[in-house]
């Protein structure tokens, strides 16, 4: 029997797989068994590229809805905060830097991510205060074009 949310997710890791390789050349891969590996084998991550030292633990996320809303400042139990949370704890598991890769049903991709953008007028972006600690987030794209980042170290 199909399961459409795992149908969902697996979709947009496929779509930001080849989004990431498309702007940046690299070959990201899918994770095996979806990041479910054990902690020791380095892969608590959506996305990697095989055979490099990645800079960040990325997580992909797609529901039905927008989870950008008031719930950030009224709830402990905010979507985009608890899949923030998942992907500090997994980046921390793999001694990367967090990024959270997510959408909604007919959005583009947005990022999450801990650094602050180098040009604070290049692009629209969002601040979050978060027991976590604080992160951004904006369009995927406009992080790829104005950060460059780089994934492998």
């Amino acid at each position: 029997m199909s399961n459409p949310s795992k149908e969902k997710g697996s979709r947009a890791e496929s779509l930001a797989k080849e989004l990431l390789r498309k702007v940046t050349g690299l070959k990201f891969e899918r994770t095996p068994l979806s990041g479910a590996l054990d902690a020791k084998h380095g892969l608590k991550s959506d996305i990697y590229v095989p055979k490099e030292k990645n800079l960040f633990s990325v997580e992909v996320k797609h529901y039905a809805d927008t989870y950008l809303d008031y719930s950030i400042l009224t709830s402990k139990n905010s979507t985009l905060l608890a899949w923030w949370s998942q992907t500090k704890r997994e980046a921390m598991q793999n001694e990367n830097k967090p990024l959270l890769i997510y959408k909604h049903d007919r959005s583009k991709f947005f990022a999450a991510f801990e650094d602050e953008p180098k040009d604070l007028d290049a692009y629209r972006w969002l601040l979050i205060n978060h027991e976590d600690g604080i992160f951004y987030t904006s369009l995927l794209e406009d992080w790829l074009e104005h950060e460059k980042p780089k994934f492998i170290k």
